[in-house]
């Protein structure tokens, strides 16, 4: 699970740089991007694991890939099926239907990995080369730090989260049958033709859930954390540009006989920063918005119907699907408001710039700058609407 693009170039980079913490004491602090290395190796190593890490460049469907397709096919088969069999089990019918939902969510994942194979890599690519184009600056190592400490602190409290709760939900009927006597299965889906009550019936359909549990977590936190992790890293790429912009509107201000040389080079690097941005955007746009409409279609369902069943009894699951799909969702559209958001505040710095000072040679490259800058790039959900907090509050009031 090496980075054969980080090990040939971090070291070249000089990435092992030092932060001045005060005018009479330098630190050496590890660059972020080893911390940001690690997290994205776990990730793919789960990936790996199931067969579909196409985030690797060599990536090819082979016979662990088909192996996990099969899986994931016959467990949104066996739903449906289940559909039929619990018709006329209100509870049991939902607990099947939210599981649908869920198998949704990862065939349309599995989707974004053997369908944009060729474009997730690079992808991953942009993610590093934003870390290692930063160096020395001690602003833009600060922002490194920081977003990286929260995509650390966020792949660690939704993996034990995500897979503690699956690995709760798995021993759960153990205890239950050891205290009480009674058989229960930790989700509602059950294989077809096989008789759950009797006890040969029961024990093939807890092997199944189980064996179920150990193959889906890992594949939905995995790719889970690796979508976050390209959304922040659009986070930064835009901090560091306002970072950008400060600099440059201080050297308009100032006087100096390299003025107009570094001017024009910073100029460039704004710009081409904002265009290597906003292609990141659109690539991870034309890549998953319509997994992002998926799941949002999935999570409001889920809420909606458990909404539903609890109108008329008290369902225990229910009590904790609603707050966990609900802050799942929220959280959703909070990204996508802080990525609007942000292309709104770089407009503004860009406008805010002391352009009546730039040369007439640097004020066209500035006009493009302004110009682009004022076309933000969003992400969407299935190109119909922008992924924000208007989403969220929009689905909340259909509940």
């Amino acid at each position: 699970m090496s980075n054969p693009w980080l090990a040939n170039h971090v070291s070249s980079l000089g990435v092992h740089s030092t932060l001045t913490t005060s005018p009479n004491r330098t630190a050496m602090v590890e660059h972020p991007i080893y911390t940001f290395d690690q997290l994205i190796k776990r990730q793919r190593l789960l990936l790996k694991l199931i067969g579909v890490d196409s985030y690797d460049p060599k990536f090819r469907f082979h016979g662990l890939t088909f192996l996990f397709v099969c899986l994931a096919l016959f467990f949104f088969v066996v739903s449906l099926y289940d559909l039929f069999l619990f018709k006329n089990d209100m509870f049991n019918f939902v607990y099947v239907l939210i599981t649908i939902f869920f198998a949704t969510i990862g065939l349309g994942r599995i989707s974004v990995f053997l369908v944009y194979s060729k474009v997730l890599p690079n992808l991953l690519l942009q993610t590093y080369y934003t870390y290692q184009v930063i160096k020395n600056d001690e602003r833009e190592l600060r922002i490194l730090g920081w977003y990286t400490q929260l995509f650390q602190r966020a792949v660690n409290g939704y993996t034990l989260v995500f897979i503690g709760t699956s690995i709760a939900a798995g021993i759960l009927p153990i205890g239950i049958y050891l205290m009480t006597g009674e058989r229960v299965l930790p989700y509602g889906v059950v294989l077809p033709f096989i008789d759950p009550s009797s006890q040969t019936g029961y024990e093939l359909n807890y092997i199944y859930q189980v064996s179920c549990i150990i193959w889906t977590p890992p594949g939905l936190v995995a790719s889970e954390c690796m979508i976050f992790a390209l959304v922040l890293n659009i986070c930064i790429q835009y901090d560091i540009l306002g970072v950008q912009l400060q600099d440059l509107d201080e050297l308009i201000r100032s006087q100096g006989p390299m003025r107009e040389v570094m001017i024009a080079q910073k100029l460039r690097t704004i710009l081409h920063g904002q265009q290597r941005l906003f292609s990141f955007i659109t690539t991870i746009e034309d890549s998953h918005t319509v997994l992002s409409g998926v799941e949002v279609l999935s999570l409001g369902l889920q809420i909606v119907i458990t909404l539903f069943v609890l109108q008329f009894s008290l369902w225990i699951p229910g009590l904790v699907l609603i707050p966990a799909f609900t802050l799942q969702l929220f959280l959703f559209c909070l990204l996508g408001t802080i990525i609007e958001d942000k292309g709104v505040k770089f407009s503004d710095g860009v406008y805010n710039l002391t352009w009546n000072e730039l040369s007439l040679g640097d004020q066209k490259i500035f006009r493009l700058l302004l110009l682009s800058s004022q076309q933000t790039k969003t992400l969407t959900c299935a190109r119909m609407t922008p992924i924000c907090l208007n989403l969220f509050v929009n689905v909340r009031k259909l509940m």
